[in-house]
C-alpha cells in the first residue's frame, strides 16, 4: 500500500529509477525546474485574470453547489449565525445523521467538515445562501502564522515563485578537495599517565572505610621498630 505522496514522487521519478544517484539527483532538479515554471505561469494567468480562490476550493464547492436543492435550512436567531440545516434526501450514505447544526460565527457544523478544511461544508454553504451571505468570508488561513489563505491564488503563486537556477556545466565547477577533518582536541588522548576517568560516578562507587589492623596479629595498629 502506498500513500499519495509516495505516488506524487513515484511520477516524478518515472524512468530514472535504473539510473547512477548523480543522474537521480540531476533529473529530479530539471523535473522540479519545469514544474514549478509552469504551475508558476499557470498561477500567474489566473492571478491577473481577476480570480481569488485557488481552482481546488472552486471544484469543492461548486461540488457543494449540486447538493443544495436537497437542504432545507431553519434560522436559529437574528443575527444570522445559527443554522439548522436538515437533509431531505441522504447525500452521503457514510452519514447516519441528517440533522446538523451550523455555527457561522464560529465556523463549526456537526458534520466537522467546516472547522476541519477551513472552508465552508454543504450545509455552511446553504446557510450562507439562505441569509444572503458570502461564503468567500469563511475561508480562514490554514496556518495561523501566515497572512493568506493556502486557498487564494496569491498563497498558490507564492508557493511556485521559487526559481531553480540552471546548473552550470561540470568543467565550472569549483574544485573538490574532498572531506577535510578537523581533530577534537577534548578527545585526544593522554601520551603519559592513567586516563581520566569519565565515567559518572553515584553512590554506588561510595566504600566504607576499614578501620586498619596489624597484619600480624589482627590486633589494632600498632608501630614496630627495627633497629
Amino acid at each position: 500500500m502506498t500513500t499519495n505522496l509516495s505516488e506524487c514522487i513515484n511520477a516524478v521519478l518515472k524512468g530514472t529509477r535504473n539510473l547512477p544517484v548523480a543522474a537521480i539527483v540531476r533529473t529530479t532538479y530539471e523535473r522540479l525546474q519545469q514544474l514549478f515554471v509552469r504551475r508558476g505561469r499557470e498561477a500567474h494567468a489566473q492571478l491577473q485574470g481577476g480570480q481569488i480562490h485557488s481552482q481546488q476550493l472552486l471544484t469543492a464547492i461548486n461540488k457543494n453547489r449540486e447538493s443544495l436543492p436537497m437542504l432545507r435550512v431553519t434560522h436559529c436567531d437574528r443575527r444570522a449565525s445559527i443554522f439548522s440545516v436538515e437533509e431531505m434526501e441522504p447525500v452521503d450514505y457514510s452519514w447516519l445523521q441528517t440533522s446538523y447544526r451550523v455555527r457561522l460565527s464560529e465556523r463549526t457544523c456537526d458534520c466537522g467538515l467546516f472547522q476541519s478544511l477551513h472552508y465552508p461544508c454543504r450545509h455552511a454553504q446553504t446557510a450562507c445562501a439562505a441569509a444572503s451571505i458570502e461564503w468567500g468570508h469563511f475561508v480562514d488561513p490554514v496556518f495561523l502564522d501566515l497572512p493568506l489563505s493556502m486557498y487564494t491564488m496569491a498563497f498558490v503563486f507564492k508557493v511556485y515563485e521559487r526559481e531553480f537556477s540552471p546548473i552550470p556545466d561540470e568543467k565550472m565547477w569549483p574544485t573538490w578537495y574532498g572531506v577535510r577533518l578537523k581533530p577534537n582536541s577534548a578527545m585526544r588522548k593522554k601520551a603519559s599517565g592513567r586516563p581520566v576517568s569519565t565515567r559518572i560516578r553515584n553512590e554506588m562507587d561510595a566504600t566504607e572505610r576499614a578501620e586498619k589492623r596489624c597484619g600480624l596479629c589482627r590486633g589494632e595498629p600498632h608501630h614496630t621498630w627495627v633497629s
